[in-house]
C-alpha cells in the first residue's frame, strides 16, 4: 500500500502558507476532525470548589469519551473561558494564526492573545477537570458558573456575569 492511499484511508493533511512563506503540513486523523460534541445543547450552573475542579455534566463527558477526546483547551476570551477539543483548537484558533505573518505586530498580537493564556486540561475519568488559578481570575469565575453550549466549543462564565448578560438581551 502507498502513502497516499494509507493517508486516505485514515488521515488527510492541512498545508498552511504564509505570507512570510513559512509552510508547515500537519496530518490529521479522520476520526477525530471536527468533532462538534458541542451540537449538545445546554446551558447548566455548575459549581467549582475552592481547587477549581469542575465536573462536566454526564451527558457531555460521555459524548468527549466515546468520541475519545481526554482533554479540552480552555482560553480566556473577553469576561469568560471558551473550550474546544484539542482537534477544534488546532483547525479553528491555531491553523488560521499560523497561516498570518507573526511579524506583524496585529498578528503578533493576536497570537498572544489567543494562544498565550491557552491551557489543555485532561480530563480524569469521572470528567472532571482543574482550572488553574489564571484562567479561573482572568474570566473572574468563583464557586458558581454556567457552563454553556455554543455550536463547537464550550463557554465557562461566573453565574452572576452570566445573568447580567442574559438579563441585558
Amino acid at each position: 500500500m502507498n502513502f497516499d492511499t494509507l493517508a486516505e484511508q485514515s488521515e488527510y493533511f492541512i498545508d498552511f502558507h504564509s505570507n512570510s512563506g513559512f509552510q508547515r503540513s500537519v496530518v490529521v486523523n479522520r476520526k477525530n476532525r471536527r468533532t462538534l460534541v458541542l451540537q449538545l445543547p445546554f446551558n447548566i450552573p455548575l459549581t467549582m470548589d475552592p481547587k477549581g475542579r469542575v465536573t462536566l455534566p454526564t451527558r457531555l463527558f460521555g459524548k468527549l469519551d466515546g468520541d475519545r477526546t481526554r482533554s479540552l483547551v480552555w482560553t480566556p476570551y473577553q469576561n469568560h473561558l471558551r473550550a474546544y477539543t484539542p482537534t477544534d483548537w488546532f483547525t479553528r484558533v491555531e491553523a488560521p494564526l499560523m497561516a498570518e505573518d507573526s511579524f506583524d505586530t496585529a498578528v503578533a498580537e493576536k497570537q498572544r492573545r489567543r494562544l498565550g493564556q491557552a491551557c489543555e486540561l485532561e480530563l480524569d475519568p469521572h470528567g472532571r477537570f482543574v482550572l488553574p488559578g489564571g484562567l479561573r481570575q482572568s474570566a473572574g469565575l468563583a464557586r458558581d458558573c454556567v457552563l454553556v453550549s455554543i455550536l463547537d466549543r464550550l463557554e465557562l462564565w461566573d453565574a452572576e456575569r452570566w445573568r447580567a448578560w442574559v438579563e441585558s438581551e
